[in-house]
Formats: structure tokens, sequence, C-alpha cells
């Protein structure tokens, strides 16, 4: 058993009504995952006052969990960004408050980071699914996707999902932003990490309103060019790179 703890990082705004099942579902992971366990919930002032029923809930259940209330613009990534700069511990999931991301999947997760970066619950990986989506957000993931991949060179199935798991050393590699609210996809393309699809069935949420705006999609778009940008300037110093390598590959 790895001595690494896990820190879980869960951006809320207005989830009131799911973050008490989903705060009772990770403290019953406890026993299972058999690591010292952080929640890091960073609420953006909900008005529903979720960050302070999280709060009560958290002691009442024991939990190590801190909540960090946000002022100003509200950004699900953004959120996340500043939820990352806080975790404690080596090991850093990230999953949703409105329980389309089951808890009890992240075991596995954590199961299945040997040998790996990190590990991402997918949902376009064969065995993945997503369960009741309108046709047009399935239309929207699904060009959104295609288009981060073909552009940033990835080829993971599913770079946009929210629900992960990754050592810091991943963090490190690049400045996460939380900009476009696809995290993973800065970190895939500023660390170019080793990750393992392990597939899932997402839910659609059952409580609250989709936070998927107009705003959210030029969000992502800005996101794109930016990193696409930042592959552009590194292929154009290649030359000299391969030039410098040169005799090491043939020596």
């Amino acid at each position: 058993m790895s001595s690494d703890g896990l820190s879980i990082v869960i951006p809320t705004f207005n989830e009131a009504e799911n973050v008490a099942k989903l705060l009772f579902e990770l403290g019953s992971l406890q026993p299972l995952l058999q690591r010292p366990l952080e929640v890091v919930l960073v609420d953006d002032n909900s008005p529903d006052s979720t960050g302070s029923i999280a709060d009560a809930l958290g002691r009442e259940l024991g939990l190590d969990l801190r909540v960090l209330t946000r002022n100003g613009r509200r950004s699900l990534g953004g959120a996340i960004a500043d939820g990352l700069r806080l975790c404690r511990w080596d090991l850093v999931c990230v999953m949703d408050a409105d329980l389309s991301h089951p808890a009890r999947l992240v075991p596995l997760l954590v199961e299945s980071l040997d040998g790996v970066d990190g590990v991402v619950a997918s949902r376009y990986a064969p065995g993945g699914s997503i369960e009741s989506w309108p046709v047009f957000r399935r239309m929207v993931s699904l060009t959104a996707t295609a288009l981060a991949r073909s552009l940033l060179h990835i080829r993971y199935r599913d770079p946009l999902s929210g629900f992960f798991l990754v050592r810091r050393s991943c963090l490190q590699g690049g400045r996460i932003t939380g900009e476009g609210n696809k995290p993973l996809l800065e970190i895939l393309v500023s660390s170019r990490p080793v990750v393992k699809e392990v597939p899932y069935r997402f839910r659609n949420r059952q409580n609250g309103e989709s936070k998927l705006d107009a705003q959210s999609i030029l969000d992502f778009l800005h996101l794109v060019v930016r990193l696409r940008s930042g592959l552009t300037a590194q292929s154009r110093m290649r030359p000299e790179s391969r030039g410098e390598g040169t005799a090491n590959r043939d020596s």
C-alpha cells in the first residue's frame, strides 16, 4: 500500500441538494482507500449556502474537509485551479459535486495508478457511456473532444473529462489556470503525462442546473487556441533542439 495521501478537489456553485449525499459517499470510502484523505471543496459563494452546509456536515462526519469560499467571477475551472493549489497530498483527484461522477469509483482510480502519472474516468473509452444527455449536449461534447484531440495532438479518448486522478508532479509541469473549465486538458498539454483511461457511466445531474452556457463554450475555444499556440511555438524551436541532439543519437 502506498503511503501517499489523497486530496479530492470539488468545485461547487448552488449544489446544496447534492453536496450532503456526496460527502456521505466520500466519508464511506476511507476504509477502502487505506490512506489519509482530505476533501477540498471550493465554493463560488453559492446563494443556496452550499459551502456552509458542507462545512457543518464535514465536521459531523469527521471528514478532513476544507471549504474555500471564493468571491468575484464564478468559474468552475478557476475554482478547481484554486483548489489544486491547496492540496496537501501527493495524489489529487478532481470531481464534480452534482453526483454525475460516482464517488465509489475513486478507489478504482487510485488502484489503477500503478505505472502511470494519472487515471481518467472516461466516458468515451470502450465500456464508457453517458446517461440521459440531450442530443445537443452530446453533440457539443463530442465536437469539443474531437477538436481538442485533433488540434492538440492528444491520443486519449476523453481529454475533457472532469473526473480524474493525477500525481502532484503533473501539476508542476505548467501553470493550471482553469481557463475554459478544462483543467485536465491543460495538464495533458503542459505536462504530457502518461495516463490510463478507466471507463465509467456518466450520469446527468438529477438536481440543480447545468453550468454549461455560451460563455463556457467561448472560454473553451479560447483555451484550445492558447494551448495550440503554445504547441506551435514549441514546434518552431525544435529544429535547433534536433540539431543539438543528432550527435547523441549517432554516438
